[in-house]
């Protein structure tokens, strides 16, 4: 008896040995993986609001001309009478306000539909708490408004934790940069004018906690970092594509979703997600969506359920929100998907 006992209680001694092992070298592998930094990495210094473009300039001309009483100046058949000289509409126009009225204009309908910052920061900015799901982490997106985090942000300090997920300090940023890497100058410049134009918060909000699996998971590469996953020297466009009805800029406006259905669109279990989230579907022709129909996706994203029937997850699937995006901009994205090459779900 005492021998077998003896046994177990080795057995015992030397399981705690390993737990405890890894442990400290999960704890560790973690820290040096989360505070690696990237000095290399600067952010772009974008003008706020983003000017005018000449295409907008052509259009305000237009509209005001079209609009402007009959000019006493011009002959009955409304030529310019000899020798007058045209005045342009534009001069004295306060231009930079107007810029910025239409930044703050699409840097809402970014940050609330297009790019659902609203799901984590919070419609005011505040921050809250985005994920409690011990023990993998416990995730709180911090005050954005111009009472939190970034009251000393310049514009570079913006666009390198946007579109590169590094913070001023040089480490990575929790936030999912990876869905944001891909937005055109204009498209950031307009979030940090619309963040701006927002009343300042003074909420402080707890720092992000990992717990053991969490940070297993970190420390076998398994739950991703935006960071390690951008091509920072790639180089950035200044204007989103056309709005149109085309993969072009359904692919660009799809960009968001790689946080989740990774990037090839392949899906597979969420790593930063709760243990109790569905995996991501995969959106290539190898998933679902290669028998559903324009309409079909239509309805799910503006109703949350599938063509079976089956509902969303409105916390996996931020479909509230996706569905006030025009219909012009879900059929794009529904255009980008089904050009997809099928892609194995990921594991």
């Amino acid at each position: 008896m005492n021998r077998i006992a003896k046994i177990a209680g080795a057995l015992v001694g030397g399981l705690v040995l390993v737990v405890a092992g890894l442990h400290f070298w999960s704890s560790q592998a973690a820290e040096a993986r989360l505070n690696q930094t990237w000095p290399d990495v600067v952010g772009k210094d974008l003008p706020v609001p983003f000017p005018l473009s000449q295409t907008e300039l052509a259009e305000i001309r237009t509209e005001l001309e079209a609009s402007a009483p009959q000019d006493s100046s011009k002959t009955q058949d409304g030529m310019e009478a000899e020798g007058q000289v045209k005045a342009d509409p534009l001069v004295g126009l306060d231009l930079e306000k107007i810029a910025l009225e239409r930044a703050i204009e699409r840097g809402s309908h970014l940050f609330n539909v297009r790019l659902a910052c609203a799901e984590c920061h919070g419609a005011e900015l505040a921050g809250r708490l985005v994920v409690d799901a011990q023990p993998v982490w416990t995730w709180y997106a911090p005050n954005i408004s111009s009472g939190g985090v970034v009251k000393d942000y310049t514009a570079a300090d913006w666009d390198r934790i946007i579109r590169h997920g590094v913070k001023p300090d040089n480490r990575n940023a929790t936030m999912p940069a990876i869905d944001y890497m891909a937005l055109s100058d204009r498209e950031v410049s307009d979030l940090i004018a619309y963040a701006q134009s927002m009343p300042p918060k003074d909420d402080v909000q707890p720092p992000t906690v990992l717990g053991p699996v969490g940070r297993m998971l970190v420390a076998t590469g398994k739950m991703p970092i935006a960071a390690e996953l951008i091509d920072h020297s790639a180089e950035t466009v200044a204007m989103p594509p056309d709005v149109a009805i085309n993969a072009e800029y359904g692919a660009h406006i799809a960009q968001p979703c790689v946080g989740c259905h990774r990037l090839k669109f392949e899906g597979g279990p969420i790593a930063a997600g709760p243990p109790d989230w569905p995996p991501a579907p995969n959106l290539t022709q190898a998933g679902d969506l290669v028998n559903w129909s324009e309409e079909d996706f239509l309805k799910a994203m503006r109703t949350g359920q599938r063509p079976s029937g089956e509902p969303l997850n409105p916390q996996a699937m931020p479909w509230p929100l996706l569905a006030k995006m025009s219909d012009l901009e879900l059929k794009a994205i529904w255009a980008y998907l089904s050009s997809l090459d099928p892609v194995p779900t990921g594991t």
